[in-house]
């Protein structure tokens, strides 16, 4: 499916300026809903004016960079778009960092102004005391008179029409966003407002994004899953801004606004259709649904197919990227009874995706390599003291993403798992996704699973799952391994399966394997 976007980023040069065709086609239509908080697009915009004043009025100039620091709510795409504005940088960081972890990046950024939302008042204040000497801080929470210094400061600022926005100039970098990492610390990756722009008209002429159209939006802003919110809003959406999953909360603010767009990880998907409070509400307004690429089972998928009644898409993607460079459409979750329901689909307008072997030659369909691409929306380079780690992934013009996958006969790309998870076990090559993804099929039973390899005297590597399982099942260990011993080569089957209570996360909430695999004391 394509279809013209050229109207909705004609004429702009900068990120900031994806809201001004909404701002002037449809000032009174809602522009985010955040718990309370309810602003028209007018009222976004008046907001995001008064505060690029602010910031101006504090030294901010075009190129500086500006941080901010907050779950999702409204202030921060107010922040956001105030900085885009000004002809600043956006300085994402994730707010579930430790403070030391903060204060590394803030000062690794050469961060002079943020605005920040803390979520614990004592990491917070750590926060302040390292960097109050040379960081202008602007405090989201709310004061003792219930008023945050945010607001405030945005109530003091002259009105919108006062304020001459900064220079726009598609060259310049607009966003910073960090990668999660399992160590050292996070990559940050520099996007241009070019690029940007070009990879929001590519993803707006495949996704379903629509004047009009309601998103609701649990991925976290500092991610670049924050394109989705970008879209709704250059097309004169409503976004639904939720600042946690919670099954309850979700299921009435999308029955409350009548949504039409959700994105959703497969976790996620299979709480709400698993949850007692599913078949409470009408879903009969939902018009797609977006889901990524951790490993969703068959199962999972047709059960979502069969009782949602909505267009699904299928997205594969990375920060460095911009956000999405395959998509999997309604239509090609249907071709041929299904045959392309494992795969990730084809590249979006504009991107180029092969598959390379190690000397760098390309391989032909059907063979497995590193999936390496190119298109506009390309990172301008990580933000970094080490130039050699752009050297490392930027080759040629190509980004090396150290995914293994292929494409087939019809250009539809196929995920294998990442180049440094490679499992190699009695000289067999096994992809932890491929183990993980037949876990995953025991849809009653299983909430995540996580499949590793650990040291082993005979087979230098054996496999390992450690697995979350549902409230109230009953499954064993053993019980998982006969499952995958029916359903896989025997070889690429657990050897150990470990149930656990929940898996250990990282601040950014990727698992951390070294949590779960033996220190070399133990082995």
């Amino acid at each position: 499916m394509k279809k013209d976007v050229n109207g909705y980023f004609q004429g702009c040069t900068s990120l900031g300026q994806i809201i001004d065709r909404s701002v002037e086609l449809y000032p009174e239509r809602l522009a985010v809903v955040s718990g309370d908080r309810r602003l028209t697009y007018r009222e976004f915009y008046e907001q995001v004016c008064r505060f690029a004043q602010v910031l101006r009025r504090d030294g901010v100039k075009p190129g500086d960079p500006v941080a901010v620091i907050s779950r999702n709510c409204a202030e921060f795409l107010v922040a956001e778009f105030a900085i885009l504005k000004l002809g600043a940088v956006a300085v994402k960081i994730n707010w579930r960092f430790a403070p030391e972890e903060l204060v590394d990046l803030l000062e690794f950024n050469r961060v002079r102004h943020a605005i920040a939302r803390y979520e614990r008042w004592d990491w917070g204040q750590k926060v302040y005391e390292r960097t109050k000497d040379h960081i202008t801080f602007y405090l989201i929470n709310p004061d003792e008179r219930g008023v945050s210094p945010f607001q405030a400061a945005i109530d003091s600022a002259p009105p919108a029409e006062r304020f001459v926005p900064g220079p726009a100039d598609p060259e310049a970098p607009a966003l910073r966003v960090h990668t999660s990492g399992t160590t050292g610390r996070a990559k940050c990756v520099v996007h241009t407002n070019g690029a940007l722009l070009e990879q929001l008209r590519n993803c707006s002429s495949v996704l379903a994004f629509s004047a009009g159209g309601i998103f609701q939006m649990t991925s976290q802003l500092f991610h670049i899953a924050c394109v989705g919110a970008y879209l709704t809003l250059a097309v004169g959406g409503t976004l639904v801004l939720m600042s946690r999953f919670e099954v309850g909360e979700y299921l009435a603010a999308f029955d409350r606004e009548k949504v039409t767009g959700i994105s959703v990880i497969p976790v996620v998907l299979k709480r709400l259709l698993e949850s007692p409070q599913f078949k409470e509400y009408d879903f009969s307004h939902l018009r797609f649904l977006n889901y990524s690429t951790c490993p969703m089972s068959k199962a999972l998928l047709e059960e979502a197919i069969e009782k949602l009644h909505c267009d699904f898409y299928q997205s594969y993607g990375m920060t460095e990227m911009a956000s999405i460079v395959t998509v999997l459409s309604p239509e090609d979750h249907f071709s041929d009874n299904g045959k392309h329901l494992s795969s990730v689909g084809k590249p979006i307008p504009g991107v180029e995706v092969r598959i390379q072997r190690p000397d760098g030659t390309v391989c032909p369909p059907g063979e497995e390599g590193e999936i390496v691409v190119r298109g506009p929306g390309q990172m301008k380079g990580y933000f970094t003291d080490d130039p050699t780690l752009n050297q490392q992934v930027l080759v040629d013009g190509w980004y090396h993403t150290r995914d293994i996958g292929w494409l087939d006969q019809d250009g539809f790309l196929y995920l294998r798992g990442r180049k440094d998870d490679l499992i190699i076990s009695g000289g067999e090559n096994i992809y932890p996704m491929e183990v993980t993804n037949v876990i995953m099929q025991l849809t009653d039973d299983v909430a995540e699973a996580v499949v590793y390899g650990i040291p082993d005297e005979e087979w230098g590597e054996r496999i390992k799952a450690s697995v979350v399982l549902l409230p109230g099942s009953r499954l064993t260990g053993e019980e998982i391994k006969t499952y995958c011993l029916e359903h896989m080569p025997h070889y690429k089957a657990p050897k150990e399966v470990e149930i656990l209570p929940e898996l250990p996360r990282n601040s950014t909430g990727k698992v951390m394997l070294c949590a779960l695999r033996p220190h070399p004391e133990e082995i």
